[in-house]
């Protein structure tokens, strides 16, 4: 059976692309295969950050199946459900960080997908939509929620209307709104960014910023000075101070 996504890593930056052009849908085929491939990353000590994108150039992802969703029942959905958290979780989880590089259509469960990376990346003139109440359905509402605030939440959820990678932007959805065709370079230069800093402290601010979110600001500070004092003694730590006095790049080693 033909692979429906496929995992390239180059150095500290590895690429998941989902391979089923020209939408990318998600299907039950497709779901093992990136969890398979997020198994690998996180297996992997010398990735450093992952760019997430759709083959073609037509779509990033365009949603899930909707032959598969027509057939479910009340005794199958909350294990559809179940099995779309597994992966978009899998994603939020991933203790790198991970870029989503929205190269095309991004809608229903693709904009799920993307919500669930740390970092979006868009193609200025990329479809957005949360298709929910389109389909008779409620998507999105939490993730966007969180990114995004309330306001905007309600303005696309509720009307389901189609927006570009620039208003995604402007609505504080995606970290960078690009011409279409350097989407995928402009991911994988931020990545390679992220990558070339200190790698046990970059997974550390990924946590403490989750621990932010959701928890009261007392405590919230009291786990950040938790992690400064820990990576305090790390090899990387000392390293970056001795580069900072010989004038040199720091060569981290994630100790």
């Amino acid at each position: 059976m033909t692979a429906l996504t496929r995992l390239e890593i180059d150095g500290h930056v590895a690429t998941l692309f989902l391979d089923s052009p020209p939408l990318n849908i998600i299907t039950t085929e497709m779901r093992p295969e990136i969890l398979a491939a997020l198994d690998t990353v996180r297996s992997t000590p010398e990735v450093r950050a992952l760019v997430v994108t759709g083959a073609g150039d037509r779509a990033f992802c365009a949603g899930a199946d909707l032959n598969e969703e027509a057939e479910l029942t009340p005794a199958t959905v909350r294990e559809f459900l179940e099995a779309d958290r597994q992966l978009f979780d899998g994603l939020t989880y991933l203790p790198i960080p991970v870029i989503a590089a929205i190269n095309g259509h991004c809608m229903g469960g693709g904009l799920e997908l993307a919500l669930s990376c740390d970092l979006r990346v868009t193609a200025e003139n990329a479809k957005h939509r949360a298709a929910g109440v389109r389909m008779g359905l409620v998507v999105s509402t939490t993730r966007m929620t969180h990114i995004a605030g309330p306001a905007v939440a309600k303005d696309l959820i509720l009307t389901g209307r189609t927006f570009t990678g620039e208003e995604a932007l402007r609505l504080g959805l995606a970290n960078r709104a690009v011409p279409d065709d350097e989407v995928l370079a402009r991911a994988t230069e931020l990545a390679r960014e992220i990558a070339s800093r200190a790698p046990l402290a970059v997974r550390r601010a990924k946590t403490a910023i989750a621990e932010a979110e959701e928890m009261e600001f007392d405590e919230a500070m009291a786990r950040e000075f938790d992690h400064f004092a820990e990576l305090s003694a790390s090899t990387d730590h000392k390293e970056a101070i001795q580069a900072f006095f010989e004038r040199r790049p720091p060569e981290f080693v994630g100790e």
